[in-house]
């Protein structure tokens, strides 16, 4: 059976929440009641704050599966999951007579506080960057790891926040169908062995990565800055731990008929 990689589904209940944020996209200087107006950036990439809302709570409520982290963090990386090249992008919440900065630290990481003026408003994660360019992910990572390491309590804590979010932008109809599809709302559930992987992406190549707790160790596919991971299989306790070996980079190449 080929295997059903969780960016299939989810990828269309994505652009579902997308094409639903497109809906508001107004033309610079257009006065519609209730819609945000960005006039720095065409179609810049935007979330619900009520949704990331959602998230913080999932975090709080799954936490257990990564006690270690103190809180939620969130990423800007590229759609395909790697680190942005050039200035990292500015991220804001604005709502109606409402806006509030976010730092953004140079590893492109920023903290979604609690805001009640941000709910009341209905307010959006606003970043400065086109959603064709860049995408938001949660980030959870146990201190003391290696950067080569993936553990997946962190993992699977990553998911239940990410499907959280995503339910709450797409449309009913998507939600339903991933319900069909997966046999649950519990979405992550699905992504359970060999024949149902949750695509990870990570910031760098790979030339391999290996799932390993005690003795036990489980190859896992790998593509490009992706692997792929049972992610709820549950003979696999949270602290296990995925290696990652890192493909060494391309040598440059030198001009025909120039010295080395």
């Amino acid at each position: 059976m080929r295997p059903l990689r969780a960016s299939r589904l989810l990828g269309l209940v994505l652009f579902a929440a997308a094409a639903a944020h497109a809906q508001d996209d107004v033309a610079p200087g257009a006065n519609r009641e209730g819609v945000v107006h960005v006039n720095a950036i065409k179609n810049p990439a935007m979330h619900s704050y009520r949704a990331i809302a959602a998230g913080l709570d999932t975090f709080d409520d799954q936490h257990a599966l990564a006690p270690a982290v103190p809180h939620l963090r969130f990423a800007v990386r590229t759609r395909g999951g790697a680190v942005l090249a050039g200035d990292i992008p500015t991220v804001r919440l604005a709502g109606d007579d409402f806006t509030l900065a976010l730092p953004v630290g140079t590893d492109a990481l920023f903290d979604v506080p609690r805001s009640q003026q941000a709910w009341d408003t209905n307010a959006e994660l606003v970043l400065s960057r086109k959603r064709s360019e860049v995408r938001v992910w949660p980030y959870v990572r146990t201190p003391g790891l290696a950067d080569n390491q993936r553990r997946l309590g962190d993992l699977r804590l990553e998911c239940k926040v990410f499907i959280t979010i995503a339910k709450k932008e797409a449309p009913f109809w998507v939600v339903a169908l991933a319900n069909t599809v997966f046999l649950t709302g519990d979405w992550c559930s699905f992504f359970k062995d060999g024949d149902r992987t949750w695509s990870v992406n990570v910031e760098t190549p790979l030339a391999s990565a290996v799932l390993r707790e005690g003795e036990r160790s489980l190859p896992l596919r790998v593509k490009g800055r992706e692997f792929d991971l049972p992610l709820s299989d549950a003979s696999w306790s949270n602290d296990a731990i995925v290696d990652l070996v890192f493909a060494a980079p391309e040598p440059a190449t030198t001009p025909e008929g120039a010295a080395p």
